[in-house]
């Protein structure tokens, strides 16, 4: 490496005063202790001392004229009044007043007055001050700055003004990178030699992410971040035993530039070898090897083990997950994998009870078995009885099975009473299967549902049977699947079938539904909640399609300020679903105060309808404000919300978020 010289000019003895320069070794010293400093020791030449056999009062007579060398002495024991000035540009200022020595003493001796200091103290931080500023500044990327440093003179007439300690840098132009050059050892570098994809795809990497990339400024900072995150990259890309055997930095004082140069030993290549399974025993062990994303063989990724310990986690199978590996370079070709749980009871059931400004209160039972019958399927009953809504379901859901699928069955059945006392009833049965990925989730299933609505006065005005299959996606990208504020949720359906109706025409339909929420984070702490959904459904003017399957709008996630499904088709003075529908919402929330940042106010505006006609839709429009607690089980809203088509205030609350 290159030599890099720092221009320090330092004022020569005789420009500062005599106590801030370096004094003489004296010779034949002893030491006596400093009243003024406790256990403190000031260096005094022997010749002074009394004589041992003389007496205390011998040794004060002894001493009592004041010598002008004893003055000056005394002069130099004593504290010294004394502040410190740094001119040096912006954030360079800073720096030096946080880190250099002198800086610190003196913010420490301001708050406590008993931290005096003496000169010669003083002048080994004066001396130091230098070098120091040097360490500081090319930490920073400043490898030829000039550092003068300047001692006022003592004014004895003014034995109170303080002694001024200026520090005056000019740091000079900035060092950038000029060059990087990686250089491999070990399989890594057998690997690469032999154009392995995988090996290349790694390199590509760690140069595209390297932290300091040519003509960037040389740090100090940044070049161990830098070097951090590279060794990262490899040990989690296959190679966990990967260490540097050399970096250097090659530093260009005249030109002002850098090269970095770095040579990385990967030792052996790892790669996934059997799976072990501790703690099991009532749940088998496919439920946690058919989650397993690798297979035996495959090249070790950390990501892929931290993602498979998420998704055994979500299986609500187990109490606690560990996922380790042994890595021992003896058995790199086929790394033992363990997986350490401890299981859940085998079931369970809990009691709740709540109220929703949709449907009102409820109370509802719920019953979980983690492995029916051994039949390596969950089983969850629901029973929730409530003012406005009833429902009964019943959820079975398989053990994972190969290729991150899952099977399921659900059926249930609701009695809902809408606002104007319409009543709902509806039946459903689903028979499909579930594909989870890491965003992406599909659910492909059959379903038979059946949906009759009647009026307050007991008149059936829809009354519909189907058969349908439904191809659903979900889509996540978002920075918290609970508590949101940068990305968006999507889902999309797409569904065909054949209705059979006791009123109207039977006949084939389709139906298409997507639903969309973005999240930003914007300036000052506000942040932004954009919402669009649209539905239609294919089909016959003649043909009765079940309500279930239709479109309205209004309520807590539709359109605030009108009742919940209000918004629809007014068939016999009743209000019905329609076959089309678009609502849209946006929503601007900041924390009402730096003290409880999870406490949000809101202001909203949301607009939307639903119609047999694209052609017909008239959208509402409610705005309001709320307020929003981010509890750790999801968002609690509660907004006031004026419906302009009602000319009425109505109050919305609810827990959680919803795609």
């Amino acid at each position: 490496m290159s030599s890099t010289l720092l221009a320090i000019s330092l004022i020569l003895p005789g420009s500062m005063p005599a106590w801030a320069q370096r004094e003489p070794v004296l010779p034949a010293v002893s030491a006596v202790p400093d009243a003024g400093d406790g256990d403190a020791t000031t260096p005094v030449p022997a010749a002074t001392l009394p004589p041992p056999a003389a007496s205390s009062a011998q040794a004060a007579s002894a001493v009592s004229p004041a010598l002008p060398a004893d003055a000056a002495r005394a002069a130099r024991a004593k504290p010294v009044v004394w502040q410190l000035q740094i001119d040096a540009p912006a954030p360079l200022d800073k720096l030096l007043r946080t880190y250099l020595d002198l800086a610190r003493f003196q913010e420490e001796s301001s708050k406590d007055q008993s931290l005096g200091i003496r000169r010669s103290e003083l002048r080994r931080l004066v001396v130091s001050a230098p070098e120091q500023a040097r360490g500081l500044l090319e930490a920073e990327g400043y490898f030829n700055a000039q550092i003068t440093t300047r001692v006022s003179e003592d004014q004895p007439d003014q034995p109170d003004k303080p002694v001024v300690v200026s520090i005056q840098v000019e740091p000079g132009p900035h060092t950038v990178i000029s060059k990087v050059q990686f250089v491999f050892e070990g399989e890594l570098d057998n690997r690469l030699s032999n154009s392995d994809p995988l090996a290349q795809a790694l390199l590509d990497k760690l140069e595209r992410g390297w932290g300091l990339p040519q003509g960037q400024v040389f740090r100090q900072a940044d070049w161990s971040a830098a070097k951090n995150a590279a060794l990262a990259r490899m040990r989690a890309d296959g190679y966990p035993t990967a260490t540097w055997s050399g970096t250097s930095v090659t530093v260009d004082a005249e030109t002002h530039t850098a090269k970095l140069f770095l040579v990385a030993d990967s030792g052996p290549g790892f790669a996934f070898g059997d799976i072990r399974v501790e703690g099991l025993n009532r749940q088998p062990a496919s439920a946690i090897v058919n989650l397993a994303p690798f297979h035996k063989g495959e090249s070790y990724s950390e990501k892929k083990l931290l993602d498979w310990q998420e998704r055994i986690q979500k299986l609500n199978m187990f109490d606690t997950v560990f996922v380790t590996t042994d890595l021992d370079p003896t058995q790199a070709t086929a790394t033992p994998v363990v997986v350490q749980v401890h299981e859940q009871p085998l079931q369970t059931a809990s009691t709740g009870i709540g109220i929703s400004s949709n449907t009102g209160p409820r109370v509802s039972g719920e019953h979980l078995h983690r492995n029916i019958f051994g039949l390596d399927w969950q089983s969850k009953t629901k029973v929730q009885l409530g003012r406005n809504e009833s429902t009964g379901q019943l959820d079975l859901t398989s053990h994972p099975w190969p290729g991150n699928r899952r099977g399921l069955i659900s059926l249930q059945g609701s009695y809902l009473v809408d606002s104007e006392d319409t009543v709902t009833t509806s039946q459903y049965l689903r028979v499909g299967q579930l594909r989870e990925g890491e965003r992406l989730e599909r659910t492909d299933y059959l379903e038979f549902q059946r949906a009759e609505v009647r009026s307050a006065q007991s008149v059936v005005v829809s009354n519909a049977s189907a058969v349908s299959g439904t191809a659903q996606w979900v889509y996540r990208d978002v920075d918290s699947q609970i508590l949101p504020t940068k990305g968006y949720t999507a889902l999309g359906q797409l569904t065909g079938g054949r209705t059979y109706s006791a009123l109207d025409d039977e006949g084939y339909f389709g139906r298409t539904y997507a639903r969309v929420t973005w999240y930003r984070p914007l300036w000052l702490h506000w942040y932004a909640t954009a919402r669009g959904e649209i539905g239609q459904v294919y089909a016959r003017d003649q043909v009765s399609v079940p309500d279930t399957l239709l479109f309205r709008a209004g309520g807590d996630d539709s359109v605030r300020g009108y009742a919940y499904r209000s918004l629809g088709v007014t068939r016999d003075g009743v209000v019905v679903g329609g076959r089309a529908m678009s609502t849209g919402s946006i929503e601007f929330a900041h924390p009402l105060s730096s003290k409880m940042p999870s406490l949000w106010g809101a202001v909203f505006l949301d607009a939307g309808d639903a119609a047999d006609r694209f052609g017909d839709l008239q959208p509402k429009v409610g705005y309001g404000v709320g307020v929003r607690w981010r509890s750790p089980v999801g968002p609690l809203r509660l907004d006031l919300a004026y419906g302009n088509e009602v000319q009425r205030w109505r109050m919305h609350f609810s827990v959680g978020i919803s795609l």
